[in-house]
Formats: structure tokens, C-alpha cells, sequence
């Protein structure tokens, strides 16, 4: 009877713990999300950034070719 109710004693404590630890938990991970979230929005705005590089060199590289064709051919 004694391990009984001694399994039962610590089941319930480890329950209370996970409970206490678990709202610690959230609020590390909003912490952890609002940080993500921040990292993302910087990355895709230096992405969108090195997109429009890459599509301007490419537009400016194919109107240089055309030029230069056009300008050998008289």
C-alpha cells in the first residue's frame, strides 16, 4: 500500500512540475517566436533586396548583348 501510494505521490509532483515548467516554457517560446519572426522579416527584405540586384544585372546584361549585336552588325 505504501509503494502505491508513494508511486502516486510522485506522479502527482512530477505532473505539478511539468505544469510549473511548461508555463515557463511558453513564455520562452514567444520570446523564441517574436525573434524568429524578426529574423525572418530581416532576411526576406535582404533577400527581395538581392533579387532585385540579380534581375536588374540580368535585364541590363541582355539589353548590353543586344546592343553590342546590333552595333556589330552596322
Amino acid at each position: 500500500m505504501k509503494k502505491s501510494i508513494l508511486g502516486v505521490t510522485a506522479v502527482t509532483s512530477t505532473l505539478v512540475a511539468g505544469t510549473a515548467s511548461a508555463a515557463l516554457d511558453a513564455t520562452a517560446v514567444a520570446d523564441i517566436q517574436a525573434a524568429v519572426i524578426a529574423d525572418a522579416s530581416t532576411a526576406a527584405g535582404a533577400g527581395f533586396a538581392v533579387m532585385t540586384v540579380v534581375l536588374g544585372l540580368s535585364v541590363g546584361f541582355g539589353l548590353l548583348r543586344a546592343f553590342i549585336s546590333k552595333g556589330a552588325r552596322g
